[in-house]
C-alpha cells in the first residue's frame, strides 16, 4: 500500500482526481487552501507547516511547482519530498511525455474552468468591475491592467466543458481585440505522480534537506 501524499493546489483538483482514479492511486490528497495562490509566504508556511506535521509516509509530493518562489528552501523534515520541476500549474496541466518538450507562451493568458471559477471570486472579475465602477470605466480598467496582453488560451484537459469557459472569456476577448487558441492539457505530470513515476521531470529532496530554489524551469 501506498504510503505518498500529495500536497495539491486546489485548482488542480478536478484533473488530479481524475487521474488518480483512472490510475487507481491509493495515495492520499490534501488540498490547500485557494488563498495561498496570491501569497508565497504564506503558501511556504502553509506547506512547510504541513511537512512538519506528517508522519509515517514514505514520500510527499507537493504539487505547487515553484509558485513565486513559495516552495524554495522548503524543508524535509517528516520525509523526503517530490516536487515537479514546472514553473507553476499551469505548466502541469500542458504538460507532456517529458518537460523537455513543454513549450509555452509565457506572455498569454490562460484558464481552465478551475481559473474561471477562481477569477469569478476575484476583484478583477468583469461582471464585479462594472458593478463597482460602470461599464465603460469598468472596461478602460481591464485595458489599462492587461495593456498589450490579449492572447487567451484554454487548456482542454477533458475534464470539463470547455463551452463554459469561452462564454465566460468571450467579453474580456472583445474589450482587448484578443485572440483565443484551445490547447491540449495533457496532464503528464498528473500521470507521473499518479503512477509514482518520478523521472527528470521531478526535484527529489531527502529527507532532513531542502528545494533549492534553482530546481525548477525559469520562465522563458
Amino acid at each position: 500500500m501506498s504510503k505518498t501524499v500529495i500536497l495539491s493546489c486546489p485548482t488542480l483538483k478536478r484533473e488530479l482526481m481524475s487521474i488518480m482514479e483512472a490510475h487507481h492511486s491509493d495515495a492520499v490528497v490534501h488540498f490547500m487552501p485557494r488563498t495561498l495562490h496570491s501569497d508565497p509566504a504564506k503558501l511556504h508556511k502553509y506547506v512547510q507547516n504541513a511537512i512538519d506535521n506528517l508522519w509515517n509516509v514514505d514520500r510527499i509530493v507537493v504539487c505547487a511547482s515553484r509558485c513565486g518562489g513559495g516552495t524554495a528552501n522548503l524543508k524535509a523534515t517528516t520525509a523526503p519530498l517530490v516536487l515537479p520541476r514546472t514553473r507553476d500549474c499551469l505548466d502541469i496541466l500542458l504538460s507532456g511525455t517529458g518537460l523537455d518538450s513543454l513549450h509555452r507562451d509565457i506572455g498569454g493568458i490562460y484558464y481552465t474552468e478551475s481559473w474561471m471559477e477562481f477569477s469569478k471570486n476575484s476583484s478583477i472579475n468583469l461582471d464585479t468591475l462594472i458593478e463597482k465602477k460602470g461599464k465603460k470605466e469598468a472596461e478602460d480598467f481591464i485595458r489599462r491592467l492587461y495593456r498589450t496582453f490579449n492572447k487567451f488560451y484554454i487548456i482542454d484537459t477533458g475534464c470539463y466543458d470547455i463551452k463554459e469557459v469561452e462564454d465566460y472569456i468571450a467579453p474580456l476577448v472583445k474589450i482587448l481585440d484578443g485572440t483565443v487558441t484551445v490547447l491540449k492539457g495533457g496532464c503528464g505530470i498528473l500521470h507521473k505522480m499518479a503512477t509514482e513515476k518520478f523521472d527528470d521531470d521531478f526535484v527529489i529532496i531527502p529527507k532532513g534537506e531542502t528545494v533549492p530554489g534553482e530546481a525548477f524551469l525559469e520562465n522563458k
